[in-house]
C-alpha cells in the first residue's frame, strides 16, 4: 500500500458451514440456525470495524479453501469491500493471531489488532478506544467474562505473547497478560464484555439489542425452536 491508516485490524472469519460454527449453540438453535446466527454476529462486528477511524480492515479467513465463498458472502451484504481477504495460517489460535499481527506489521501498520466475532453488541467506542490507546500503549486487551478476550492489539508482534496459553479456557486472558508482563510490555485493559458462545449467553444478548442493525440477529433468535423450514 502506498498510503494507509496507522492501524490495521484483522477480523477473523470462518465459513458459516452448519455444524462447524457455534458448536455450543447447536443444541439450542440447531446447526443451520446456529450457522446463520454466527454469520449475522460476524457481519455486525465487521460493520463496526469498518466505521473505525484511522483503521484499515482486513478479513482473515478459515478454512482457506472456502475463501472465495466467504468473499462473496461479505460482498453480498457490504457491496464493494475495500479491505483485503487473507487466509489464516497456523495450527493453534495463538499461531493464527500472531500470523495476522505479523502480516499487518509487514504491510506497514504501526498498530496491529485482531478482533473476534463473538461479541456482536460490543460498543463501538470500545473498539475506537483500542485504536486510539495503541498510540501510546504497547498492547490493549478486550477481556470477556469467560476469561478470554474479544480483541488484542499490539505495536510490535511477538510469538512469545501467546506461548503456553490455554486457548478456550478461563485462563486465556490471564496467561496472555502474564506473558506481556514478562516481556516488559505495557497493557491497557478495555472494559469487559460478554462473548456469545453457549446457551447461557443468549439471555444476555437478547437484553442488549438496541439498534436497528441488530434486527436480523434478533429475528434469528425469535424463530421457532425447530429452526427455519427446509429450503428457506
Amino acid at each position: 500500500m502506498a498510503s494507509h491508516a496507522p492501524a490495521g485490524l484483522a477480523l477473523f472469519l470462518k465459513h458459516p458451514t452448519p455444524g462447524d460454527v457455534k458448536s455450543k449453540l447447536v443444541g439450542a438453535l440447531g446447526p443451520e440456525r446456529a450457522a446463520r446466527f454466527y454469520w449475522e454476529c460476524a457481519l455486525l462486528v465487521l460493520a463496526k470495524a469498518l466505521r473505525l477511524k484511522h483503521t484499515d480492515v482486513f478479513i482473515f479467513i478459515t478454512p482457506p479453501d472456502r475463501q472465495a465463498e466467504v468473499e462473496s458472502l461479505v460482498m453480498a451484504r457490504f457491496g464493494r469491500f475495500e479491505g483485503r481477504f487473507i487466509p489464516q495460517r497456523g495450527r493453534t489460535l495463538g499461531e493464527r493471531i500472531n500470523h495476522a499481527l505479523e502480516r499487518l506489521r509487514m504491510l506497514g501498520y504501526e498498530r496491529q489488532l485482531v478482533l473476534g466475532t463473538d461479541s456482536p453488541t460490543l460498543p463501538q467506542e470500545y473498539l475506537q478506544r483500542a485504536i486510539d490507546e495503541l498510540a501510546s500503549q504497547d498492547c490493549v486487551l478486550g477481556p470477556t467474562w469467560d476469561g478470554g478476550y474479544y480483541l488484542i492489539g499490539v505495536r510490535q508482534p511477538d510469538v512469545r505473547i501467546f506461548r503456553d496459553v490455554a486457548w478456550g479456557s478461563p485462563h486465556q486472558l490471564g496467561q496472555t497478560f502474564d506473558n506481556l508482563t514478562a516481556l516488559g510490555r505495557s497493557c491497557l485493559m478495555l472494559p469487559r464484555w460478554q462473548d456469545v458462545d453457549a446457551d447461557d449467553d443468549l439471555p444476555f444478548l437478547a437484553g442488549q439489542f438496541r439498534h436497528a442493525d441488530e434486527r436480523r440477529l434478533q429475528a434469528i433468535l425469535a424463530e421457532d425452536e425447530k429452526g427455519p423450514k427446509r429450503g428457506s
